[in-house]
């Protein structure tokens, strides 16, 4: 290893060096610094004093005082906050920055001293208590004085023993896809998830934003030693932090300019030089037009013996294990492409300061690699370039990406699209007195990069995790690149003297889409011809100016998909930022999604009072090979009951909610409630649907007036010549049947009631009705209020109570459904109907849907009442119920056989007892 390879493989590992005199400092991570490491620091200990005395004096002429700066003002975000805060704002409810990490302890845990040192950590961070805002157009940080934290603990003992690790399982995850909101907070979550007395899961998840892989380390370095002291009454044995992150950001954009600046742009110009194509992945499905960042992972391990013979082949050619494997994954990418220019991104740690080596913080960048491969070399002489390059970028890794990203040539290309990791820090920091701590798997759901090699040493086996995009590729793609991968490794280390293109060729994912018959690679993607459209108006006209601007290519149809000629997130912002200066209206990147083409987007902008559209499509499990579920809630409310659902109907099954909420636009509670009509609301529900799952059958669910949205979607996709394969209404009345109808029937009721009763309880049963007859008769009297109450908030700009805000949505619901023109729907409905509901209505058990369901109405009792079904227990029989309904349609689709769902509880009511049975009204 010569001294180059030992400063890269140091940068590597995270170890920092410096000179004290004549003496060579060291700081490492535990376990990091291995025999071999420590005999080169040994034998190039003079060579690396000079070069370290040469680097201060350099710095001493040109360098900044990272020093403490006051808290007034703006302050600024970093590079690297900068980016992620643009590509927030085009996924804004998004996991896929989530940095989630679990651990199991086992052992007597003091959980008041885990709180407390957790909160001490909190206090002595500021980026913890950070926050994210926009003042005079530009995000700042905004730190809080003061942020108390509390240590969320779920009781999991309540569940037999057999189901507390699933719900674990399940809990984690729910946790690590929960989306951060930038602006209200906190970017740090943290819950304890009790399975018995003396054995918790620790769940923590901080945004990228506030956090990186570093400063996880930090995070629960600190945790050990806190714990430690105040588990036995001692005071905290840290001291405070001389600097914070937002110094560093301060920092940062004064130094990073000028010569610095220059140096640093002056070599990536150079290695970014000429045209670069970006990389036509193996993908199974072309990339949609709106960026999804749904991901999931396939894991890989190694043998011993192929482990140890990789590190030997590292040695003997004298580099590093990480550029073994990097070379090796792009030889990999090489014979799947065909393409000879790759450029695969991988992670640095950019700490070049000592004083930012204590911190939390996002100090992470991304540097490319770029090498240039070429079948007449072999796998040796590929290997040195490849160290060559790598040793140039982590030299120069200061460049932030996002600078990098705006080169006049690398533009309209989306670079970030293959990431490659060596994890070098050790897999365990987190150590409790008395406590057994063990790591545990946890998952966003989501994938940034379209492709994510992760390789670590776990007991002597080198490991692999590939994070891979859902939409793009498919389990078996990505099984089948795992074991191309092995096998690749296995001949590398056989004989590492073999051209790249005669390798072992690989079995074709598909037949004839990857290789030829001569096993030379193929390109596999035709992209149709357009007939060009010239810009018809003055309007045009600009926009598409700046679309070649932007894109950098002539010339531009109007009807060109943004997305289909090159345009990419990153270039959507600037695109609309263009836009924005050019006709000084600001319009968010949800109009670019919707609206792709200039001719559509010319449109918007010849609106006067155009408004951003609204999304209500909520992936609660993304992932599962069966077809999507989706479940309609009318009072915003379907994250948190279609999760209930979906954790009870498996892993395998994709569960989507449709949230009304959004329509009504309550979230911004200074604005008047505005509302669509049943009819529009199924429209645009079915478009988003529809970009989703294009073509049926669709399986629907909604829950009371909801249900009726769920009855009309079924509806316009039947005229759509599409097939429903399950329309279920949980609890909803059909809207013609109202007390009127049910004539003296209702009287008959109260009477069977009152049989049953004692004497105490008639009286009370006959108030409580006189009360509901009274308030039924002056129910006139409500909405009056109410609208009063809206227009007192609205002409104060005052934000309204969430309480006003709920009953403004029910008389809305109430209002659509008593104006929805109802008609008999051809096929057949599936009612989850409540105990509660089969005494309210007795003759009429089909809730007056048997008049309108040509195809029939399957009822499915279920226990509880109209506002506990969903919620836990409950909800685990109707789940039961619903999966089994889900089953069989299926099956008969894969008979080609018509739908018929039965209820296979017939009969068994012991899911039912227990439950208490009470009466509701109206719809909800």
């Amino acid at each position: 290893m010569n001294l180059d390879e030992l400063l890269a493989e140091l940068s590597q590992r995270g170890v920092k060096l410096w000179a004290d005199g004549d003496q060579l400092r060291i700081r490492a991570p535990k376990a990091i610094l291995t025999p071999e490491l420590r005999d080169s620091l040994t034998e190039y200990k003079a060579e690396l004093l000079s070069l370290l005395r040469q680097r201060n004096m350099a710095a001493s002429t040109t360098s900044i005082p990272l020093s403490p700066v006051p808290r007034i003002g703006n302050l600024p975000l970093s590079f690297a906050q900068q980016r992620l805060w643009s590509l927030a704002q085009l996924e804004p409810n998004s996991s896929v920055y989530n940095i989630p990490v679990a651990f199991r302890l086992v052992g007597p845990l003091n959980v008041a001293a885990l709180e407390q040192s957790i909160e001490e950590i909190v206090r002595r961070h500021e980026i913890l208590r950070t926050t994210f805002s926009v003042k005079n157009g530009q995000a700042v940080q905004v730190i809080s004085a003061d942020q108390t934290l509390t240590l969320l603990v779920t009781d999991l003992q309540k569940f037999h023993e057999s189901k507390r690790e699933t719900e674990a399982q399940w809990l984690a995850n729910e946790e690590a896809q929960e989306p951060f909101d930038l602006v209200q907070g906190p970017l740090l979550r943290v819950k304890l998830l009790c399975l018995a007395e003396e054995e918790h899961i620790l769940l923590l998840t901080m945004h990228h934003i506030v956090s990186d892989g570093w400063s996880f380390n930090i995070f629960f370095r600190e945790l050990t030693d806190i714990y430690e002291a105040f588990s036995t009454g001692k005071p905290s044995p840290l001291p405070d932090l001389p600097i914070q992150y937002a110094d560093f950001a301060v920092w940062q954009l004064q130094w990073l300019q000028g010569e610095v600046l220059e140096s640093l742009f002056s070599y990536w110009k150079q290695q970014m030089d000429g045209s670069i194509a970006a990389l036509e992945l193996p993908i199974d499905r072309s990339k949609p037009p709106v960026q999804n960042y749904q991901g999931s992972r396939k894991s890989l391990v190694l043998t011993k013996d192929l482990t140890n013979a990789l590190k030997v082949l590292s040695e003997r050619e004298g580099v590093t294990l990480f550029i073994t494997l990097l070379a090796a994954f792009k030889t990999l990418l090489y014979r799947y492409t065909g393409q000879e220019d790759i450029i695969v991104c991988s992670p640095v740690a950019c700490r070049n300061r000592v004083e930012t080596e204590g911190l939390i913080g996002y100090f992470n960048n991304i540097v490319v690699m770029r090498t240039e491969l070429s079948g007449s070399q072999n796998f040796r002489e590929l290997v040195a370039r490849v160290r060559r390059v790598a040793l140039g970028a982590h030299e120069h890794q200061d460049l932030p990406f996002q600078k990098l990203a705006d080169f006049p040539n690398l533009v309209r290309t989306p670079l970030p699209r293959v990431m490659f990791v060596l994890h070098n820090l050790s897999s365990q920091p987190l150590k409790l007195p008395g406590i057994t701590v063990s790591s545990l798997d946890v998952h966003n759901g989501s994938s940034n990069f379209d492709l994510s090699l992760s390789m670590e040493e776990k007991e002597e086996r080198l490991t692999g995790i590939l994070d891979y995009k859902t939409d793009l590729f498919n389990d078996t793609t990505i099984n089948q690149m795992l074991r191309d991968f092995q096998t690749l490794l296995e001949s590398i280390v056989a004989n590492p003297e073999q051209h790249l293109l005669l390798l072992p060729l690989f079995t074709a994912i598909e037949p004839n889409r990857l290789f030829d018959k001569n096993g030379v690679p193929t390109s596999f993607r035709q992209k149709p011809e357009e007939t060009f459209v010239p810009p018809s108006d003055d309007l045009e006209i600009q926009l598409t100016k700046i679309w070649e601007n932007v894109l950098g290519k002539k010339p531009i149809s109007v009807k060109d998909n943004f997305f289909d000629v090159g345009g990419h997130s990153l270039l959507a912002v600037r695109l609309l930022a263009q836009i924005e200066k050019a006709f000084g209206k600001n319009l968010p990147l949800a109009a670019l999604f919707q609206s792709p083409t200039v001719e559509q987007l010319a449109k918007i902008l010849h609106q006067s009072g155009w408004s951003s559209p609204w999304f209500s499509l909520v992936p609660i499990q993304p992932s599962g090979s069966q077809p999507p579920f989706f479940g309609i809630h009318s009072l915003g409310k379907g994250q948190e009951h279609y999760r209930n659902i979906a954790r009870h109907l498996g892993s395998d099954q994709p569960v989507y909610g449709l949230d009304y909420w959004l329509a009504t636009q309550t979230k911004d509670t200074k604005q008047a409630l505005h509302t669509w009509s049943v009819e529009e609301l199924a429209a645009h529900y079915i478009k988003e649907m529809r970009i989703l799952q294009p073509e049926g059958p669709y399986f629907l669910a909604g829950f009371s007036f909801a249900g009726i949205v769920a009855y009309e979607i079924a509806q316009q996709l039947v005229r759509q010549d599409q097939k429903v394969g399950l329309l279920v209404l949980f609890d909803t009345s059909c809207p013609a049947l109202s007390v009127k109808s049910l004539g003296f029937h209702s009287f008959e009721i109260h009477l069977k009631k009152l049989s049953q009763l004692e004497m105490k309880e008639k009286l009370a049963y006959i108030m409580s009705k006189v009360k509901y007859k009274i308030q039924k008769n002056l129910k006139w009297i409500k909405p009056f209020f109410l609208k009063v109450a809206e227009k007192f908030y609205l002409k104060f700009k005052l934000p309204m109570p969430y309480a006003l805000h709920y009953s403004l949505i029910v008389e809305a619901n109430n209002k659509l459904a008593s104006e929805y023109a109802l008609k008999a729907y051809p096929g057949q409905v599936t009612l989850f109907r409540t105990t509660d509901q089969a005494v309210r209505y007795d003759q009429f058990s089909d809730l007056g849907w048997g008049a309108l369901a040509l195809g029939g109405v399957e009822i499915q009792e279920v226990p509880g009442n109209h506002l506990d079904m969903l919620k836990e227990p409950q909800v685990q029989v109707l789940a039961k119920k619903l999966k089994a309904c889900i089953d069989r349609v299926q099956a008969e689709e894969l008979a080609d056989i018509p739908p018929l769902c039965s209820d296979p509880f017939v009969g068994d009511n012991e899911d039912s007892e227990g439950y208490q049975i009470q009466a509701r009204s109206g719809l909800r």
